[in-house]
């Protein structure tokens, strides 16, 4: 099957939505499947773009939390490009700008579509403008529904969400009636340790100066609904002896938070890394004892399965979404909010044992993620969606 994804998003950016794209990808490849990606980027900053990453030509929003996405233009040249892939479906990942190529494509070459909602955007209102969050929330929320949301279910066959916690808010989102809960998978066997070089890790620590410290770590992208002031004031507050925090990823934020580190006297003890090459990624999860993580506006929580594949116990704001990844005190536990989160690292610097236990379980705690499963259960959508297309 020749499947083209359409998203706002892909590598470098690192995030959760370039996780799951990357890993859809290469399952449907090793099932013997093409796929294309269709995005835009800054060609004058990235190279070296594989032949199947296919830009289409936007500009920069004038938004900081903004600054890695792009406007595109509708124009009917982009069809003619889109036409000589021949598609068998497009995949959709998005609700916004590369959506209106997607639907041209869809109208012009009559390709079926199947798409998937990644995020609940309603909670990232207040970072695109605090003051019409606040005053015009609803109104909002209205015209997300009627300018994106409705035009992506009415091309799409079939909507995909990766947890319930999407799921149960499909009115809200106008997701319609065919709906399938697919949770994202990952390369597992790229996360274990004993698939990676134990020197590199070592020289890692030597680099970092974090041999015989305890590190917490955030591994993800550095932005403002990611929470992570929270977790710089409570390590703050723990003050916890012969520690480190290490920061892995880049993102509208990062300077701020630098800032931040400082203001609380803290920078000495705060490794911030910025953008980190993707092959070197599992290479810093081996870095961390405990991953933390303050977020409550994922819908998954792909990092979250990274850490648990690299054996690194969770300590994470308790959300719907992670319900039923995350066990607490089996692979993690959890806090609710600032002050809990304190007490938390306290607890669990000290607590060795329950550490130790909860580490024994990470791995099999995420056996089900992988991304071949992933894969295979998208193309049974695929299938379904050409099926349902063809009998209309």
């Amino acid at each position: 099957m020749r499947v083209g994804i359409f998203t706002d998003q892909y590598y470098p950016l690192i995030s959760g939505v370039v996780t799951s794209i990357k890993m859809l990808k290469e399952g449907l490849e090793s099932l013997g499947n093409q796929v294309f990606i269709f995005t835009s980027f800054d060609d004058k900053n990235i190279k070296d773009v594989p032949n199947d990453v296919i830009n289409i030509p936007g500009r920069s929003y004038p938004f900081k939390n903004l600054k890695d996405y792009r406007y595109t233009f509708t124009h009917k040249k982009f069809v003619k490009i889109i036409k000589k892939y021949n598609l068998d479906i497009i995949h959709l990942q998005t609700e916004f700008n590369i959506a209106k190529i997607a639907k041209l494509a869809h109208k012009k070459l009559n390709i079926p579509v199947v798409h998937t909602l990644h995020t609940l955007w309603s909670d990232y209102f207040k970072y695109v403008s605090p003051f019409l969050d606040k005053h015009f929330h609803k109104s909002m929320e209205r015209w997300l529904r009627i300018l994106f949301m409705k035009s992506c279910a009415k091309m799409s066959e079939i909507q995909i969400v990766p947890t319930k916690k999407v799921y149960d808010q499909k009115e809200k989102y106008a997701l319609g009636n065919e709906i399938r809960i697919i949770p994202t998978g990952i390369e597992l066997n790229r996360f274990y340790l004993k698939n990676l070089d134990k020197e590199k890790i070592n020289k890692l620590k030597n680099e970092l100066n974090i041999f015989d410290k305890f590190t917490f770590l955030y591994i993800g992208r550095t932005s403002e609904e990611k929470n992570i002031p929270i977790l710089l004031n409570a390590y703050a507050k723990a003050n916890i002896k012969n520690s480190v925090f290490l920061i892995v990823g880049g993102g509208p934020e990062l300077e701020e938070l630098k800032k931040l580190s400082i203001e609380l006297k803290i920078d000495k003890k705060v490794i911030f890394t910025d953008l980190i090459a993707w092959d070197d990624i599992p290479y810093y999860y081996q870095l961390g004892d405990v991953f933390i993580n303050a977020s409550q506006s994922e819908t998954q929580g792909l990092t979250y399965v990274e850490a648990l594949a690299s054996g690194i116990p969770l300590l994470v704001q308790k959300d719907e979404c992670i319900e039923d990844l995350v066990v607490d005190y089996y692979n993690g536990i959890y806090f609710d909010g600032e002050d809990e989160l304190v007490k938390k690292m306290k607890e669990i610097v000290k607590a060795s044992d329950t550490l130790k236990t909860i580490k024994s379980n990470t791995l099999k705690s995420v056996e089900n993620y992988s991304k071949e499963q992933f894969a295979k259960n998208i193309l049974s959508i695929y299938n379904e969606a050409i099926e349902m297309y063809n009998n209309k």
